[in-house]
């Protein structure tokens, strides 16, 4: 995404060092990267806050940061320059701050963002939640202390004897007889997915 931060008109009281700052921690808490941003201005005394946003940008995001020095009509034939066409603006020749364009996205935003949620929903092999016959692949106190891992333990305990002194076919076979214990209890192996927001996902039952 390539911005267009409006700042023609604005002081340095209502633009200093420590909004600077705060600035660039709202873009960074954007659910979106800026690839580029531009910045356009009239007043020199924002000069220093811009250049912190500039070093922050580069260093941090690895964003470009463009200033453009001028009034309205100057900072629009330098965006030109770039490429970027006039009705993206986020403001007219006179100055008057336009919010269609940013309306639309968030509108295209939040409609992309329930379909994504509509799918989640709809995805049956995403588990929000394990339930107590459920055995958790993990490390802890939390994952050794699940019911599910409790009663799996239980099962492996029941033929630890007999599994320390048979042959390798009737190991394999004691294995596959735990597993089949626990999907006939309704209990599934799962692990957490990649993404926390998704929940636990099914483990393979391969011995």
């Amino acid at each position: 995404i390539v911005g267009i931060a409006h700042m023609v008109g604005l002081s340095e009281k209502k633009f200093n060092n420590t909004v600077a700052f705060r600035s660039m921690k709202l873009i960074e808490a954007m659910p979106f990267r800026y690839a580029a941003l531009h910045i356009c201005y009239d007043n020199p005394n924002l000069k220093g806050p811009i250049g912190i946003l500039q070093l922050l940008g580069n260093t941090q995001n690895r964003m470009r940061l463009r200033a453009h020095f001028g009034t309205y009509v100057e900072c629009q034939y330098e965006l030109m320059a770039f490429g970027l066409n006039q009705d993206i603006f986020p403001f007219d020749s006179m100055g008057n701050i336009k919010t269609e364009k940013f309306m639309a996205m968030l509108r295209d935003r939040i409609q992309k963002e329930a379909e994504i949620e509509e799918e989640r929903r709809n995805d049956s092999s995403r588990i929000e939640y394990p339930r107590s016959v459920d055995v958790l692949f993990g490390r802890g106190k939390a994952y050794n202390d699940f019911n599910g891992n409790i009663l799996m333990y239980a099962h492996i305990d029941r033929y630890k004897g007999r599994y320390q002194t048979t042959s390798k076919d009737e190991k394999t076979l004691i294995a596959e007889t735990v597993l089949l214990t626990i999907k006939e209890s309704g209990g599934r192996f799962l692990k957490r997915s990649k993404d926390p927001m998704d929940g636990w996902v099914r483990v393979t039952d391969t011995v």
